[in-house]
């Protein structure tokens, strides 16, 4: 009971006191309004602009998104979300406890309008995809009564009223001629507009205020809405302000959250495009693809740092489609991004992704991972070396995993992790005092990062690029207890591994490595997981590379193309020999950070 009132006590700690005044006073007024104290007052006529463009075909009908939807599932109600296919009695569904509390989300989010959507337009108008369409919204509005259940949690609504929203367009002709359906269709929308606007998750704050605003700015722009319009992008302005950093990341620094909430960023500015506050937008979405195309171009997938999978936000390419189709933005390849924290080595049949930044806003660490100096490594656009990625958000077991330090391609010390996670998303004690630094050593273009661990430990990672057949990684770490530090190496499903005199082949497909193992007593080879996409889990190899007691520093070289080198390790420096001599002096590299 002690220990579980420091871990809150050491959560609180970093929220804004505006948060824990949200959190108390949002659930005492969704108490109101379920105890009908609180009411929406539905206007007797309800007016929307019918004239306006709400869907981006290039985001909303692009080919990869639609195939996450089979049409015949879902004319008979059976859906796949997530990697999950359930046959439902839709009017019980919406709130049954038996289904994951995620894929129950993805129901009441209504993202498979689209495919109706897309299939109405696209089919010479078949009726039966106006039908469906209104048999599903109806079936929502009669089995999610007023501010009960997961239908009503603010994020959902701001989902759903956006999409409802949007797929409006295609069907507005069908839904003005059926008065009964028009008539409860619009004032459902205007029910949970209103709801929305006094329910903020200004709790949370983050990605679910950002789908929030632009929750309410399509509304206010559906319903002609001016004042909720003007008052909603001036919180736009703020939280773009907050949640982008200087160098275009999003502050969560999830790879796969930067791509929903520039998604959400580029329809916001498509619907304000006759707005003043246009030209404001912009240079956010100009310098958000520059990170987006840096991080994912000839990588083969979304980087797993923090929460981040494939098959959540839309595929990249078609959000730098619609960047130049509307805006005529093109992206910009960018190796360093110091706000956020990730460096990029690229080269011409390799790329590798190092993560020295912050575990995320002090505020918000609801999706960090203990993935401190962690990296990924694609060869030839293909994944290699992974961190494991993101299974599930539910609380648990696999939660836990997922999150963990020895989940990932860094360094564990004394079994300790590097922050102390719990829950689901919750954080206690966490790293500090992050450091990073990119430089040149001995003719090296040289990435660092540092940290100290929630339990008093630093552990610094230094990733040099020797050459174009040659990547060094080297780690030191200060700790009380310097007899138990292993560092990890994930290997994509597949892999195929040898060990042979401290040097480690691994082969996927056509591509190869050589892994050489600096200053280490032991190397094994063990079994883990690895999901690329939620609720999908692949058994894999890591290897656990063992730091020798008495040395500063552990590591290892990576080489790309069979050469032959020598290593020579002692105590002050390493020594890599190969067409020429290359010498680490440790105490010199050690001193740049």
């Amino acid at each position: 009971m002690y220990n579980k009132i420091k871990l809150y006590i050491n959560t609180i700690k970093y929220l804004k006191p505006s948060q824990i005044y949200y959190r108390v006073f949002n659930r005492l007024k969704r108490e109101l309004y379920k105890r009908k104290v609180l009411s929406v007052k539905i206007p007797n006529e309800i007016k929307v602009n019918k004239g306006r463009n709400y869907i981006i075909p290039e985001l909303d009908f692009d080919k990869d998104y639609l195939d996450r939807f089979d049409i015949d599932g879902i004319l008979k109600d059976q859906f796949t979300f997530i990697n999950l296919t359930n046959q439902v009695e839709l009017s019980k569904a919406w709130n049954n406890k038996e289904l994951q509390h995620l894929w129950r989300y993805n129901l009441h989010y209504f993202e498979y309008l689209f495919k109706l959507a897309y299939e109405y337009s696209n089919g010479n108008k078949q009726n039966k995809y106006y039908e469906k369409y209104k048999e599903l919204i109806k079936n929502w509005i009669e089995n999610n009564p007023y501010a009960y259940g997961d239908g009503w949690h603010p994020y959902t609504i701001s989902l759903r009223i956006t999409n409802w929203i949007a797929t409006y367009q295609i069907f507005k002709e069908k839904i003005t001629d059926d008065n009964d359906f028009d008539k409860s269709f619009k004032e459902s929308i205007y029910s949970q507009y209103k709801y929305l606007q006094t329910n903020l998750e200004k709790d949370v704050l983050g990605n679910h205020y950002f789908e929030n605003i632009k929750a309410l700015i399509i509304g206010s722009v559906f319903f002609e809405d001016t004042k909720v319009k003007d008052k909603f992008k001036n919180e736009l302005s703020k939280q773009l302000e907050e949640q982008i950093l200087e160098d275009g990341m999003h502050f969560e620094l999830s790879p796969m959250y930067h791509k929903i909430i520039l998604e959400d960023l580029i329809k916001i500015t498509y619907w304000l495009k006759d707005e003043t506050i246009y030209n404001q937008l912009i240079p956010y979405i100009s310098k958000m693809i520059d990170v987006t195309y840096s991080l994912e171009e000839n990588f083969g997938k979304t980087p797993a740092f923090n929460d981040s999978a494939d098959g959540i936000s839309k595929d990249y390419k078609s959000i730098l489609v619609t960047s130049k189709r509307y805006f005529n933005l093109i992206p910009k390849y960018k190796s360093s991004f110091e706000d956020s924290g990730y460096y990029i080595i690229q080269g011409h049949n390799k790329k590798l992704i190092f993560d020295v930044g912050d575990i995320s806003p002090s505020y918000l660490p609801a999706h960090g991972h203990c993935d401190a100096l962690s990296f990924e490594l694609s060869i030839n656009s293909k994944p290699m070396l992974v961190n494991s990625g993101t299974y599930r958000y539910e609380t648990g077991r696999w939660r836990d995993y997922f999150r963990s330090t020895k989940a990932h391609n860094t360094v564990m010390i004394s079994e300790q992790e590097q922050s102390q996670f719990w829950g689901g998303f919750r954080v206690a004690k966490r790293i500090k005092m992050v450091k990073k630094k990119q430089f040149e050593y001995k003719n090296i273009s040289f990435y660092a990062g540092e940290y100290i661990s929630h339990s008093g430990d630093k552990h610094k990672r230094f990733i040099g690029h020797i050459d174009e057949n040659n990547i060094i990684i080297l780690d030191y770490v200060k700790a009380e207890l310097k007899d138990n530090l292993k560092s990890y190496l994930h290997f994509v499903p597949g892999t195929h591994l040898e060990i042979q005199d401290n040097i480690i082949h691994a082969v996927q497909s056509r591509e190869s490595i050589k892994i050489a193992a600096i200053g280490t007593s032991e190397i094994s080879v063990e079994k883990g997981w690895y999901s690329n996409q939620f609720n999908v889990k692949e058994e894999n190899n890591f290897i656990t590379l063992k730091k020798v007691e008495n040395k500063a520093f552990f590591g290892y070289l990576i080489n790309f193309n069979s050469s032959i080198y020598q290593i020579l390790d002692s105590e002050n420096e390493l020594k890599i020999i190969n067409d020429k001599e290359l010498i680490i002096n440790y105490q010199e590299l050690g001193d740049m950070l």
